[in-house]
């Protein structure tokens, strides 16, 4: 009987869940992009969301990703390892960010190794992947944090208290700094 009840509530809890649905659910998102006017080169864009707009920094360089390294090697005893090669896959960052030129409101800055770029140039971080996170003061921010070497791309977001569209920018191992 104990056994019987016991599958009765499992029965009801796995259709309390729900399923999907009909489809006829709208989640209300334009994939409109337009390019900000007031700067000279079209390096920013905005992205029109239901409820905000997200900045994107589209300036910026590209990763240093270097060549593969292939060895005729077939066995550990073969393999040579040029003078100065470091073992250790850990890197040690600083980045400046000042962003003065868009908004002195208070917020966060946050890094993330993690990310995906969306159809209409915005980006979505894993948030789960943040490395590193510290507060604008007046649009400025000193952001440490310990990467890969295999990181060759991090994701910079910035959110604001008063209700500042937040900002994104992908940010390539090769730059110390973030200037609006």
């Amino acid at each position: 009987m104990n056994k019987n009840i016991s599958l009765l509530a499992l029965m009801a809890l796995l259709s309390a869940c729900g399923g999907g649905g009909d489809g006829s659910g709208s989640s209300n998102v334009s994939s409109t992009v337009t390019a900000d006017e007031s700067a000279p080169e079209s390096n920013v864009e905005v992205s029109s969301l239901s409820e905000f707009e997200i900045m994107v920094d589209t300036s910026g360089g590209e990763a240093n990703i270097p060549e593969t390294v292939t060895s005729s090697a077939s066995s550990f005893n073969e393999t040579v390892v040029p003078d100065g090669f470091s073992y250790s896959p850990v890197l040690e960052q600083s980045f400046v960010v000042d962003i003065s030129g868009y908004s002195t409101s208070p917020g966060v800055v946050s890094i993330y190794s993690e990310f995906s770029e969306n159809d209409n140039g915005t980006y979505t971080a894993a948030y789960s992947s943040r490395m590193a996170f510290s507060s604008l003061e007046s649009g400025e921010a000193i952001v440490d944090f310990v990467s890969s070497e295999s990181h060759y791309y991090v994701l910079a977001e910035v959110w604001f208290t008063d209700g500042t569209p937040p900002v994104h920018k992908r940010i390539p191992n090769t730059e110390t700094s973030w200037v609006w």
